[in-house]
């Protein structure tokens, strides 16, 4: 994604195929931003060739080495040698996938989709189910189509692991879009199963607070999840059973869990919307749209901000009952032609049946072009069973078994005093794990306070999805019920009020600092005129939301589409900050986005930065014009 695509979806700018009624891209930006991938044409017929789907071409793209989606064309009576090779190699995969795996019977390593016959796919199937159940895990059947031979068929298979023995998978959403386009109306729909009565039925359940109820309208940041079991079935509810089923009966029945963040879609509460897009740290983002309002201002400054972080993301348009004919295809022409255009670079997907859910699922991930496009109804049902089953199959970010080997960081985001618990401290487990040992946790460091110290405190309970658990990893929500611990009576003093959102718990080992200061990469998105030393906007990185100013930086002015290197300050307290991690700043209609480069301690060296001529749009490389991404 364009540093200049972003800025063009916060301010509605637009390149040759964006909305209508739009200020056009600056010429020598859209030019360099027209060359940044090959032709829209080309490509898409390139992503034909990946599916079988596609009636002009039934080649697959030959198997990866890495990733979790093996191709096997039979796996018929193999030798006990083979057959502990089989297991080695599922094991593997099924840790490529966080927990699960994705099978194609029937199909060479070159992608060939030969397909068996039926006596060759039992005999098939069969010895995957014994390599599953090897490693304790389970197979499910989620596809079967034709192969290239008359009379033989292929098969698409999703490896579970159980969730008796496992840590489930999760997958974090995050579920943004304009004011009434039926965010937590959908997520009250997916995890009560029970349709909404077109009056707001469905929604209550998202909502947090009174004044939410009143107006209908979500203000704040609430979670609400959906588990499936290794077959891919809600475990939500039943429809055998006449009540749903506890948070606990879900937990031990799930072997992935589908968490939604609720973010709110009203301007006023832009701001929360932000924190809740950078604090919770999300894999995707589901962004809807109402079939009768069309593409609003605030769904492109929230398609902005997906960007902008790199997340993958998916469309949904609602209310498709409601919807006239030649609206509901207006608002669905309109939001193809944001993504395709040269300012995004996106390739929009209809869902239309089981295997565009299935073809979808194996591209999701970080970097990915494509975005899939669901249609439905949260009261006749419409459209609702694609959905299912494209959450179900949504992989989960890969990096996150790498941040689970690290020291523990624990980012703020809630404080609670809980009578008879105490102090409860609820965020996103970003970084290593944590567990109790023998109904006690470790001495961990809360800060940084308002003098950038750390004190020490130490868990006494963990819950997660409001269920007490014995450990929690990187990837996971979680709340800790917290101590304070240390040989002064002050010491051992712990209130509220001592405790913000934006503070860390974090492993002693780490001996963490706290910084007033920090210089960052930046992109302008949108600003109406220049921006000069001394500016003071309101920085987000992850749950840490202060007014910082804007000390020094290496060219004399910012405008509109510029990048930078600049300097912050934070105006209030310290903070506890981290190389890498991305930050969004506003103030007003005023956005940017950056990453951290370097986090600057008291008493560490700061020269002034080295100033460059003019103002930097673009980055030129030899050879060819490109816009170079903060991100």
């Amino acid at each position: 994604m364009t540093s200049t695509g972003t800025h063009a979806l916060m301010t509605g700018t637009r390149g040759p195929q964006g909305p209508e009624n739009a200020t056009p891209v600056k010429p020598n930006v859209a030019q360099a931003v027209a060359t940044v991938d090959d032709n829209m044409e080309v490509v898409m017929n390139d992503l034909s060739c990946m599916f079988v789907a596609d009636g002009s071409c039934d080649q697959l793209e030959q198997e990866d080495d890495e990733g979790n989606i093996e191709y096997k064309l039979k796996l018929v009576d193999p030798t006990p040698e083979r057959f502990d090779r089989l297991v080695s190699q599922m094991k593997f995969r099924i840790d490529e996938g966080q927990g699960e795996a994705l099978y194609e019977i029937g199909v060479a390593d070159d992608g060939t989709p030969y397909g068996l016959d039926e006596a060759q796919l039992d005999a098939s199937l069969a010895t995957l189910r014994r390599m599953a159940a090897e490693i304790d895990a389970q197979i499910h059947i989620v596809h079967v189509k034709a192969g290239t031979k008359e009379g033989h068929s292929m098969v698409e298979v999703l490896v579970r692991a159980n969730p008796s023995t496992n840590a489930q998978i999760e997958a974090r959403v995050a579920v943004i879009g304009n004011v009434d386009s039926g965010k937590s109306t959908l997520i009250g729909v997916l995890s009560r199963g029970q349709l909404d009565n077109g009056r707001g039925l469905a929604r209550q359940a998202c909502f947090r607070h009174q004044h939410e109820i009143d107006n209908g309208r979500t203000a704040s940041v609430s979670q609400q999840f959906i588990g499936f079991n290794n077959e891919g079935t809600v475990t939500n509810y039943s429809s055998t059973s006449i009540r749903p089923s506890t948070t606990q009966e879900v937990l031990k029945k799930s072997s992935k869990i589908v968490t939604f963040i609720d973010l709110c879609g009203h301007e006023r509460y832009l701001k929360t919307t932000v924190f809740g897009l950078t604090g919770t740290i999300p894999d995707y983002s589901m962004i809807m749209l109402g079939a009768n309002m069309g593409v609003q201002r605030m769904t492109r400054e929230h398609l902005g901000l997906t960007l902008a972080l790199r997340l993958p993301f998916f469309i949904v348009i609602t209310k498709i009952d409601l919807a006239p004919p030649n609206v509901r295809k207006e608002t669905i022409s309109r939001i193809k032609r944001i993504l395709k255009s040269a300012n995004v670079r996106k390739m929009p997907y209809m869902i239309k049946d089981e295997e565009s859910v299935i073809n979808c699922t194996k591209q999701m991930g970080e970097g990915t072009r494509i975005v899939p496009i669901f249609q439905v109804s949260n009261v006749t049902g419409e459209g609702l069973p694609a959905l299912r089953m494209f959450l179900n199959l949504l992989p989960s970010k890969r990096e996150w078994a790498t941040m689970r080997k690290e020291k523990l960081e624990f980012y703020i985001d809630d404080v609670f005093q809980v009578p008879g618990v105490g102090i409860v401290v609820a965020g996103t487990v970003v970084k290593g794990h944590i567990a109790l040992v023998k109904g006690q946790g470790p001495t961990l460091l809360l800060g940084p306070d308002s003098a950038g110290n750390f004190r020490k405190v130490q868990v006494k309970g963990i819950h997660t999805k409001s269920v007490p658990v014995a450990a929690v990893h990187a990837g996971q929500s979680a709340s800790f019920a917290v101590k304070a611990v240390g040989a002064g009576k002050g010491d051992r003093l712990l209130k509220r009020h001592m405790i913000r959102k934006g503070m860390v718990l974090v492993d002693p080992s780490v001996e963490p600092r706290a910084t007033r200061c920090f210089a960052a990469e930046v992109i302008v998105l949108h600003h109406p005129t220049t921006i000069k030393r001394g500016y003071q906007p309101v920085v987000h990185a992850r749950t840490v939301r202060q007014v910082a100013s804007i000390e020094d930086m290496n060219t004399e002015l910012l405008r509109t589409g510029t990048r930078a290197r600049v300097r912050f300050r934070f105006r209030h307290y310290p903070e506890y900050l981290t190389v890498g991690t991305p930050i969004v700043f506003r103030e007003g209609r005023t956005k940017g986005m950056g990453v951290i480069k370097r986090v600057i301690h008291e008493g560490d060296h700061v020269g002034p930065m080295n100033r460059k001529k003019g103002v930097q749009v673009l980055h030129e490389v030899q050879g060819k014009k490109k816009v170079d991404a903060v991100f």
